[in-house]
């Protein structure tokens, strides 16, 4: 009697996909969260010299800040002489000299009138 062969066909292996690490795939997500936002352009704004010699242009600086206000607020709408020869100086330290002192005083009043209409 003959014997039968009996063959066995080879199948392709199947395809074996790496599975990435769940903390491979997360990483990029969470380094993303992670991540800060770029920042805003910031508004345009008229860059006016720090030190200027013009009294006028100085005086316009600096009433466009809060150091007046802030001023009158830090000594309760009150000052003596020396508060005001140390707030000159602070002044001119921050590069608003040459200035009217007059109109420096001038602008200090008005601040106070209003700290106390308040």
């Amino acid at each position: 009697m003959a014997t039968k062969k009996t063959v066995k066909k080879e199948t392709a292996p199947a395809k074996k996909t790496a599975a990435k690490p769940a903390a491979a795939k997360a990483a990029p997500k969470a380094a993303a969260k992670t991540m800060p936002k770029p920042a805003k352009a910031p508004k345009t704004v008229k860059i006016v010299p720090a030190n200027s010699n013009d009294p006028e242009e100085n005086i316009k600086r600096f009433a466009k800040t809060a150091l007046a206000t802030n001023f009158v607020k830090a000594h309760n709408g009150s000052w003596n002489h020396t508060d005001w020869l140390n707030f000159l100086r602070d002044l001119e330290e921050k590069g608003y000299f040459p200035i009217d002192t007059d109109r420096v005083g001038l602008i200090l009043e008005d601040k106070k009138k209003a700290f106390f209409a308040k």
